[in-house]
């Protein structure tokens, strides 16, 4: 958990960046099915970068003129601490955080109009729509969560961005707590996979290591024998002996730090001859995509390796015809690779992404049209201190491989008859996909991978599947 010292050091870094005053909010509690049934609260991450442990319904005043950050917190009553327990005093509050003051959070409007005088006050939106809705009341902002132009001034999003997108050293020890942790789930669902369970039950082991180390998922678990549907969180599947497990999930720790982790392992414990070759390249292009990172490298470009490698060993492997640079550059690798290489990863797991391409991509940079590389959620110059994935992955999607226009596009480049029989194998439930992802740091050499120790080679891989049984 970041010191008292860190977070009064990220306070002071974000003051001198700004010229007026900004109002940043926790989020409130937010109702499952009915009001009084919570989902478990998790702060706003911008507001959690500057405050360990944030209450429901916290606001924050930063202001530049005289150097001063106000908390506001609910009023501690009997009722609350009837049904949550008690809670510390504003001056506990105050001495334990370093703020300047705490303050009652529903006198919030008038004591901001107060300190704020005539000057504009900005803030941003979260995602409790009410809590958005008073943001806009007391700012006279039009501020949406849902849409990355209007979650707040572009300026002080860029200013936010620029302390978030670097790493420190206590920042980067939570997350490498987080992929201590990720590694132990990982290990326990290869340990415990067998044919003849649910998907279910590995999911369950995944999720209850996240709760015994006191984490929750940093995000809804994707463990699939359909590893082909890319964000597939549905675990009803029982697992066969041929098929493959995907497993993508990190834990999250306390302080909001995370791990997102991919391994794909045969249910059997052995990789048939095509699982063998497609994973070798997958593992492959994972492997010469990480090598690629060092200070001021492009992340497309590191994308673009992952890219290539995967296009040269389809292309050897018979599904793909004709050079790797062509085969790239015409978009015929997208049909078995069809996502970015990977993301921002830090108190989010795809970290501020709420703000959108304005800050995940370079000056003068913008999206690619072409299909694949039109979702690669970076393209930034890499520079030291930066977290991110790399997960390249190859699937055999049915609605992308008997697409009409795809087939007619890159009738040259793939060999369509040979997918089909991918498409077909497995008794009709097809192959499947393949997908490895690694946590990985920028440092001032090249990378660290902080997710290294989780098994990745095949031998290793078949040694630990369906250990747990023997």
């Amino acid at each position: 958990m970041p010191t008292l010292a860190h977070h009064k050091r990220r306070r002071a870094e974000f003051l001198n960046s700004l010229d007026g005053p900004v109002l940043l909010f926790a989020g409130g509690w937010m109702s499952r099915n009915y009001p009084a049934n919570w989902w478990p609260f998790r702060a706003d991450s911008t507001f959690l970068f500057f405050f360990p442990d944030p209450e429901p319904n916290a606001a924050a005043l930063f202001d530049p003129k005289d150097g001063s950050v106000t908390l506001f917190l609910d009023e501690r009553t009997q009722q609350d601490a009837l049904w949550h327990g008690s809670v510390p005093s504003f001056a506990d509050i105050k001495k334990a955080l370093g703020v300047t003051e705490v303050q009652n959070r529903s006198e919030l409007g008038k004591l901001v109009k107060k300190q704020a005088g005539r000057r504009k006050v900005q803030s941003l939106a979260v995602a409790d729509s009410l809590t958005t809705a008073e943001a806009a009341a007391i700012t006279g902002e039009a501020l949406d969560f849902r849409s990355p132009a209007a979650i707040g001034d572009a300026a002080l999003l860029a200013k936010i961005a620029s302390l978030r997108m670097q790493r420190s050293a206590e920042e980067l020890v939570d997350m490498r707590q987080a992929a201590k942790i990720t590694h132990e789930a990982h290990v326990l669902a290869m340990a415990h996979t067998r044919p003849g369970l649910y998907e279910q039950e590995l999911a369950g082991q995944v999720e209850g290591t996240f709760a015994r180390h006191g984490c929750r998922p940093a995000y809804n678990t994707i463990l699939s024998v359909r590893g082909e549907v890319l964000h597939n969180t549905h675990h009803h599947n029982l697992m066969m002996a041929t098929d493959l497990v995907l497993l993508d999930a990190g834990a999250e720790v306390r302080s909001g730090y995370c791990a997102d982790v991919t391994r794909t392992w045969p249910v059997s414990g052995t990789f048939s001859p095509e699982a063998r070759d497609i994973y070798d390249v997958v593992l492959a292009a994972e492997k010469a995509a990480i090598e690629a990172v060092k200070p001021g490298v492009r992340y497309r470009d590191v994308h673009l390796t992952a890219c290539r490698t995967i296009a040269a060993g389809l292309a050897q492997l018979g599904l793909l015809k004709g050079s790797p640079d062509a085969l790239v550059e015409s978009g015929a690798h997208a049909l078995f690779f069809p996502h970015g290489v990977g993301h921002v990863l830090g108190l989010d797991v795809h970290d501020m992404e709420a703000f959108g391409d304005q800050i995940h991509y370079g000056k003068g940079r913008s999206r690619s049209q072409q299909f694949g590389t039109a979702y690669l959620r970076l393209d930034l110059d890499l520079q030291p201190g930066m977290c991110f994935t790399i997960e390249p992955g190859i699937y055999f999607v049915p609605a992308i491989l008997r697409d009409a226009e795809f087939r007619k596009q890159w009738k040259g480049m793939v060999d369509f008859k040979l997918a089909e029989t991918f498409l077909t194998m497995n008794s009709m439930r097809g192959f499947g996909g393949i997908r490895i992802e690694d946590d990985v740091l920028c440092t001032e050499t090249g990378a660290e991978v902080l997710t290294q120790s989780i098994p990745k080679e095949r031998i290793a891989i078949e040694a630990l599947v369906g250990s747990a049984a023997r």
